[in-house]
């Protein structure tokens, strides 16, 4: 008899953990679904290698930002925020070796990480595990029988939990196994990176695990934590509790809208709402119950998606996604806009209940406008339509399907998000700054400078990261805080001095070409240059309008809400008119070419008009660059506070000066608005030239005699009609500023409510 050949397929599970099990449920954020059971295995780990297992883990475990690249995540996929390696370099792994013996407990809490299939052929995570299957091998011989539950066939496994059962009860707590197969899988971790981060290090210094492409960018923080000085610590003694977690339900049978990705996410922000705050950009980015979350992360994946064959040089890497602190002015140097910002603009128009007139601050507080039919919403999407009208009664800005959610995303980027967009493609001072950029990302490249690159493109937080760490560094020097190795931590800090330098120059040239792309169209160049290059000076001036105008919430919003409101307002008009809306994108096209005629100086004249505007009057020649500070610049005139977002009415007025559109209906509506806004500033600009001649000349009010209120008005209307000279408009008659000045209190509100200084927040 012949023998029979069994072939068996062998288990591609190769590491192998051991530890306990537990379970806990985590929601799925949706009313008509089930919270999600998350199986976990808590194990430990450390820098004691005579284990396998502890070499292995460390090896597989990394940061998100080492295993996903940014490139390969959408924006629904983002589940951490940056590292702060500096944090990690001078607090935490001093606190983890315990240098100075001063702490008597130590209780680290574990790292989370979830355990997530990769997709087929691609770097990225899938969203749900193979087929979970679970059975029961019986005991023989007196041994026990185990538990098994492994998601994937033999040989194809993602992961398999092994329990023993004893006397017909599952143990959690004793040889439970989880194997893992590292090639089909990623560990992410959720929670607890910056600790994690500190014993890589350490590990990676002890084995020089540095030379993957993605780990190198981030040696150079801890390279002051040298192999000889790590030795002298006990290092077996250095354990962390390492909590790995699978969701068993989320396999290829589920068919709900839950999935792994929206399930990492929740244990991370349900984590992070009581650790050390996560940026409120970055919780705008995960927030899976917002609405108006989801039409952001579609605007910023549509930008995230250009490429070198896009028309446009608009890059992600020009959106600040991870503002510091909850920053209202953009941090990174090649950023112009930021995730607050465009949430912001979004947000206004989406649940704006009422179109902004005049120059008025924008009121209420949006974060609590989660009716999607009373605010508007629903109509502005044609959501009735799309939907349904018994599907868009119920759906609330915070009480949605991902069906629902899908169909009004797709809606906002056609009739907002793309225009948008445009705005930040199309707006030339913005087309300058992001052309500017690539060409820096190009010459970084060329020089193949793996230091700089990643500093200023890959990851905005690491930037400051970079010159926190540089700080740290010189202050331990300073304080004689090294006991060895101290000429190979000077010459670290030197390093770090010589790339701060090169970030120097790289910006500064970044900003040179910045300008002379913005000049570029001007006839009479000359005029504004020295030699061959442009006035330092003017590069300077450049400088300070990005940073204080162009970049700004407030002048974003007007920008772009500006263009928004009038058409809406002129569409609903011709609706009762029964007359066809007006074409968004030709609308368009003649705005923006409008607004960039006017930031665009094509000659020498216009530019000291748009320096006037913003800054002051020039004193003889532009090349000697005396610059007078007069009462007729746009901050003089129009507003003369710090200008918080919701003061965006004020640039609002400002692109109305300079908007003329053809269509006449349209025209009429900005012509109308634009009247309004004029008598309200006169009135306002009066009465504070008026204060301030009472408060110089210790006088009342009702005291002041008739030549001086001649006086004062005349100043007004001089001041005044100056700004609107070099705008290129003109003012009201005198007659209807007197008027005004006598209709309008002079108590009007113009002052923000407290809670919106900032921003909304968004949705818990």
């Amino acid at each position: 008899m012949e023998d029979v050949l069994e072939l068996q397929e062998e288990s591609a599970l190769d590491l192998t953990l051991s530890g306990t099990t537990g379970s806990f449920q985590v929601g799925s954020g949706l009313d008509d679904q089930h919270s999600i059971e998350v199986k976990y295995l808590l194990t430990h780990v450390g820098l004691d290698f005579s284990t396998g297992s502890a070499e292995a883990l460390l090896d597989h475990l990394a940061p998100v930002r080492e295993i996903f690249t940014f490139e390969s995540l959408g924006f629904d996929e983002i589940m951490q925020r940056d590292i702060d390696d500096a944090r990690v370099s001078s607090e935490l792994i001093p606190y983890l070796l315990d240098e100075k013996s001063r702490d008597l407990i130590k209780l680290f809490p574990p790292i989370v990480v979830v355990v997530l299939p990769a997709e087929e052929n691609e770097n990225k995570p899938a969203d749900k595990y193979p087929f979970v299957d679970e059975f029961q091998v019986e005991g023989k011989n007196g041994k026990p029988g185990r538990y098994i539950l492994r998601s994937g066939n033999v040989g194809q496994e993602v992961f398999e939990f092994e329990q023993p059962i004893l006397s017909g009860k599952l143990l959690k707590h004793d040889k439970v196994r989880l194997r893992l197969n590292t090639k089909k899988t990623r560990l992410v971790i959720v929670d607890g990176q910056h600790r994690a981060m500190a014993l890589l290090a350490l590990y990676r210094n002890l084995k020089e695990r540095w030379s993957d492409e993605k780990r190198a960018p981030f040696k150079e923080y801890y390279s002051e934590w040298t192999q000889k000085y790590i030795q002298k610590f006990s290092l077996k003694e250095i354990n962390l509790p390492v909590m790995l977690c699978t969701f068993p339900t989320l396999d290829e049978r589920y068919s709900g809208e839950f999935d792994l990705k929206k399930a990492a996410r929740s244990i991370f922000l349900t984590l992070n709402k009581t650790a050390r705050k996560v940026s409120n950009s970055r919780n705008i980015l995960l927030d899976d119950k917002d609405l108006i979350a989801y039409f952001l992360r579609a605007t910023l994946s549509e930008i995230k998606n250009k490429d070198d064959r896009s028309r446009f040089s608009l890059r992600i890497f020009n959106v600040e996604l991870d503002q510091f602190r909850d920053k209202v002015k953009i941090q990174s140097p090649i950023a112009l806009t930021g995730v607050n910002h465009i949430y912001y603009i979004i947000e206004h128009l989406m649940l704006n209940d009422g179109y902004v007139s005049g120059i008025a601050p924008r009121t209420g507080k949006f974060s609590n406008r989660k009716d999607l039919n009373s605010y508007v919403c629903m109509e502005r999407l044609d959501g009735r339509n799309l939907l349904g009208a018994d599907v868009a009664n119920i759906t609330t800005r915070d009480n949605f399907s991902q069906s629902t959610a899908e169909t009004l995303q797709k809606s906002f980027m056609h009739r907002y998000g793309n225009f948008i967009i445009a705005c930040y493609e199309q707006f030339r001072p913005f087309l300058v700054h992001s052309s500017a950029v690539l060409d820096l990302e190009t010459k970084l490249e060329v020089h193949e400078d793996r230091t700089l690159k990643p500093i200023l493109f890959e990851g905005q937080g690491m930037s400051r990261v970079f010159y926190e760490h540089r700080k740290n560094l010189k202050t331990k020097l300073k304080n004689r805080e090294f006991s060895t190795d101290v000429p190979k931590i000077e010459a670290i800090a030197k390093r770090l001095d010589a790339t701060a330098e090169r970030i120097q120059k790289s910006l500064e040239s970044f900003q040179r070409e910045r300008a002379s792309l913005f000049f570029k169209n001007v006839t009479d160049k000359r005029k504004l240059k020295k030699g061959d290059d442009l006035l330092e000076q003017i590069v300077f001036w450049l400088n300070d309008l990005y940073e204080n105008v162009l970049t700004t919430v407030a002048f974003q919003s007007a920008l772009i809400c500006a263009f928004f409101t009038e058409l809406d307002k002129t569409n609903t008009k011709l609706d009762k008119i029964s007359q066809n809306a007006l074409d968004t994108d030709s609308t368009f096209d003649e705005y923006i070419g409008q607004i960039n005629d006017f930031f665009t100086p094509k000659t020498s004249s216009q530019f000291r008009k748009l320096v006037s505007v913003f800054t002051g009057d020039f004193q003889g020649e532009i090349a000697d660059w005396k610059i007078v500070k007069t009462p007729s610049t746009f901050r003089n005139v129009v507003y003369r506070g710090e200008m918080q977002p919701d003061q965006w009415p004020k640039y609002k007025y400002l692109i109305l000066e300079i908007w003329n559109p053809t269509n006449s209906i349209l025209n009429k509506n900005i012509s109308q608005e634009r009247y309004k806004c004029q008598r309200q500033i006169f009135s306002s600009l009066y009465n504070s030239i008026k204060a301030d001649h009472c408060l110089k000349n210790s006088k009342l009010e009702e005291n002041l005699t008739k030549d001086e209120l001649h006086s004062i008005f005349d100043l007004t209307y001089n001041n005044y009609r100056a700004l609107l000279k070099n705008i290129g408009s003109s003012i009201l008659p005198k007659k209807e500023m007197k008027e005004a000045v006598s209709a309008i209190p002079a108590t009007a509100d113009d002052t923000v409510e407290d809670d919106q200084l900032w921003m909304s927040v968004p949705s818990e």
